[in-house]
């Protein structure tokens, strides 16, 4: 059987988004392979699609 080094064991699979939870405004961290995101606060779980239209919408109404 061939061997290989998987990246995702030696490396943390959460990155820090630049997006606010929806709930309570507390940071958001991104589970990229699964595309979503969990708010380090209040621990709510989003889809990623379901935070960038969130998130676009007030800039669209400016």
């Amino acid at each position: 059987m061939a061997e290989f080094e998987n990246p995702y064991a030696t490396e943390d699979p959460f990155v820090e988004a630049h997006f606010d939870c929806l709930e309570c405004g507390g940071k958001l961290w991104e589970y990229a392979i699964q595309r979503q995101m969990v708010c380090e606060d209040c621990r709510a779980l989003f889809t990623t699609e379901e935070v960038f239209s969130a998130q676009a919408k007030p800039q669209a109404e400016a």
